[in-house]
């Protein structure tokens, strides 16, 4: 049956690694059919379900969503930035807060939200995205690995490692990967400058487009300047005027309650002022329309309780700009039902998500760092926590459960589910006694090579298969070595789970890698070259904290 266990795996991963079918089909097929032929006990295939580190991710994914929401993230961003002047500044002013971050919540929705702060200084300050954003995608994807909730692989290692009675508390992984980090920013901060250099002359694009942005009673930006917030004048938009009791002023006026802030922008600008956290918005989406035919009037016909005119292509007020059949607008509405049934829209498209909600800041931020503190400090488990944090942020009124159900990632969490299903097989079928039984000969008992060796095997398969998979595969081998050879687990786990967070030559093997490398413009060769330092750092620093603490 060994045998057919082993074909099994490896053509799960094949299938996998050459993205013949999405990952979550792959591990479902080999789950079935491990089922079927008897290779591991249903209730084993299927502990994935079930799985305490599975539970922890989907809590957090919800607990991120509530954070990112208030904008928090933006606003902290906006200020850290407000005076760089380079690419490298820049990088060192987000290193600290970005690294914390990312150890406390998932290191997606943070990189998401630093791409359109990255390229607001393009637009500002001429400093090139692209020299800022694979840095930082390689630092969260470092600094993330430290805590046990900062990547989901961690999570599953601590869950399939807790039903051989291992326990991985919150920071049981830094042991490995604080130093690792430290050594791997230490060399992005060195490399990048000569690497990832870009050009700073930018095409000037048409503003052509008129804003009207309301001002909320909550807004961040009151009594203070748009300037001050970084949002008067950037590429894609710039400030005409502040309207206050239709009368318009200077674009450098303190801001009140009720203002109107009037930009001209090009058509990219439009969802960068949206989404800005800083003006208190009413927590609708902005949709992109098209006029109906036969449609007469203004712009201002269309506007009732419920939809509002954000922005179209004209010289004068939104109020008398006319109705034109077939031409776009932006609008604002609190759902698509209320867009898809007025009579003057023809056909829409959702343009953002809901504006951030700056008033639920300190909730978020509270059951965060309640959630986290009383994990670490080991008060009850990181399960319970996690699920009791992510249903207040639907309680307190920070996400809707709509909102909160959207937050989780089921293809993430299924292909979790799905490699403790993996890794059951390998367990099961004896093929980890295998594997353990060709680690045992080749290290001979050793404690360093017993570090080498699962270093660079967890490094080459976490570039080649999806992180959760080799999580998977590795977890119980390590637990079984470890034991063998004195090891201390939990050592052996944290090496694992360190290495599993080098996807730096495969920009398809992290999720942050791909938010990056499309958007920005990377190409595969400059990131595999960007990526090759900081490997071998990363690498080298692994074994050496491995080979003292072994």
């Amino acid at each position: 049956m060994q045998w057919v266990a082993t074909v099994l795996v490896i053509a799960t991963l094949v299938v996998m690694t050459a993205g013949w079918v999405k990952p979550v089909i792959a591990l479902g097929s080999a789950i079935v059919i491990a089922g079927l032929i008897g290779i591991a006990p249903r209730s084993d295939l299927f502990a994935g379900l079930s799985n305490g580190g599975v539970i922890t991710v989907g809590a957090m994914l919800v607990i991120a969503k509530g954070v990112v929401k208030t904008g928090v993230v933006s606003r902290v961003t906006q200020r850290l930035l407000a005076t760089v002047n380079s690419a490298g500044q820049a990088f060192r002013r987000l290193a600290l807060p970005v690294g914390v971050a990312s150890g406390l919540m998932n290191t997606t929705p943070i990189v998401a939200m630093l791409i359109p702060a990255s390229r607001q200084l393009e637009q500002t300050r001429s400093i090139p995205a692209r020299e800022i954003m694979l840095p930082i995608a390689h630092l969260t994807t470092l600094t993330g690995s430290i805590t046990l909730i900062g990547t989901s692989s961690n999570l599953l290692i601590a869950g399939i490692a807790g039903d051989s009675d291992v326990e991985m508390g919150m920071v049981s992984f830094g042991i490995v990967a604080l130093p690792v980090a430290i050594v791997g920013i230490i060399v992005i901060a060195v490399t990048a400058p000569r690497m990832l250099a870009g050009n700073r002359d930018g095409e000037p694009a048409g503003l052509d487009w008129r804003v009207e942005i309301p001002v909320g009673e909550r807004a961040v930006v009151l009594g203070r300047t748009a300037d001050s917030v970084g949002m008067a004048t950037a590429r894609d938009y710039v400030l005409d005027y502040v309207k206050r009791d239709g009368e318009y002023l200077a674009p450098d006026t303190t801001i009140e309650s009720g203002d109107i802030l009037i930009y001209h922008a090009t058509e990219t600008g439009i969802p960068a002022i949206w989404s800005s956290p800083h003006f208190g918005l009413e927590p609708e989406r902005l949709y992109t329309v098209s006029v109906n035919t036969g449609e007469v009037g203004t712009l201002n016909d269309m506007t009732d309780d419920d939809i509002t005119v954000i922005a179209a292509r004209t010289d004068v007020s939104l109020r008398r700009t006319p109705l034109v059949p077939g031409a776009t607008c932006y609008l604002s509405a609190p759902s698509a039902h209320v867009v898809a049934d007025s009579d003057f829209v023809a056909l829409w498209q959702q343009a953002t998500s809901r504006a951030p909600q700056p008033k639920n800041t300190w909730k978020a931020l509270l059951i965060l760092a309640v959630v986290v503190g009383t994990a670490s400090a080991g008060l009850a488990p990181i399960e319970y926590t996690s699920v009791a944090g992510a249903m207040l942020m639907v309680l307190t009124g920070v996400l809707s459960p709509r909102s909160a159900g959207r937050a989780l990632d089921w293809p993430v969490l299924f292909t979790l589910a799905g490699s403790v299903g993996l890794g059951a097989i390998v367990l099961s079928s004896g093929l980890a006694d295998t594997l353990a039984e060709a680690i045992r000969y080749l290290v001979g008992g050793k404690s360093l090579l017993v570090v080498v060796v699962f270093a660079v095997a967890t490094t080459i398969l976490t570039n080649v298969i999806s992180n959760a998979a080799a999580a998977s595969i590795l977890t119980p081998v390590a637990i079984a070595i470890a034991h063998d050879v004195g090891m201390s687990p939990v050592v052996l786990l944290a090496l694992v789970g360190t290495c599993i967070s080098f996807t730096f030559l495969n920009p398809y093997s992290h999720q942050t890698n791909l938010m990056v490398i499309g958007p920005i413009g990377y190409s595969t060769r400059e990131f595999v070259r960007f990526g090759v330092p900081v490997l071998v750092a990363g690498v080298v620093t692994a074994i050496g904290v491995g080979a003292v603490l072994a």
